[in-house]
């Protein structure tokens, strides 16, 4: 059976390293658990934005795309713990916009959101950093001794910018570096995190709900 997923981003960087991530992550679930072989879109079978639209205009777009994926991740940094209710009702207040339109199913949509922002994630595997930038080794001191750590960190996009500027002599961390360390990080560092450890629940919840996982 081949699975094809949506997403819906708020950036560009976002799009690059959960591109690479995410179906490393279905596959890895489905391996473990699926109730047979599946295929997996290596890419989103339809990516949408939400910027300065309206949830109304972003559900209208779902709807009419919807014979065109099984599910869709819907993505939204939380910024933090005291921003983390917020960003909840804006996620569901999209998905619920598609219920109204076309009576979208809410249990197709897995929630994607890294604590702060997907640096909090980027930054759990030291290996996979080393193998963007090049490098066998990072300075003492410049990753997080534990996913959890890294994760709580108050600014990871600024780590991973002095990372770079430190080794790869980058003013700024490009989307080809989050690309990489997509490609390499460990999903069993990830599974570490508070934050993922959601995200996998929501994940599992549909897949299971599709009768992909038992």
């Amino acid at each position: 059976m081949y699975i094809s997923w949506a997403a819906l981003y708020e950036g560009r960087s976002d799009a690059a390293y959960f591109n690479v991530l995410l179906p490393r992550v279905i596959e890895t679930v489905l391996r473990e658990e699926g109730t047979r072989p599946f295929d997996v879109g290596i890419a989103p079978s339809v990516q949408f934005g939400l910027s300065e639209r309206s949830f109304a205009d972003a559900a209208i777009d779902i709807c009419e795309r919807r014979a065109e994926f099984h599910f869709i991740f819907v993505h939204a940094d939380t910024g933090g713990r005291s921003q983390e209710m917020a960003i909840s009702a804006r996620r569901e207040a999209l998905i619920e916009a598609a219920v109204e339109q076309c009576d979208f199913d809410i249990r197709l949509a897995v929630y994607l959101s890294p604590r702060k922002e997907l640096e909090s994630w980027a930054v759990t595997d030291p290996s996979a950093i080393n193998a963007a930038f090049g490098v066998s080794r990072l300075p003492n001191g410049f990753v997080p001794a534990t996913p959890r750590a890294a994760e709580k960190l108050e600014d990871p996009k600024a780590l991973l910018t002095d990372i770079g500027r430190e080794v790869g002599r980058r003013k700024k961390v490009d989307t080809d570096i989050l690309v990489r360390i997509a490609q390499e990080q460990d999903i069993y560092l990830l599974r570490q995190t508070n934050s993922f450890q959601e995200f996998e629940k929501d994940l599992r919840a549909t897949l299971k709900f599709m009768r992909a996982i038992g």
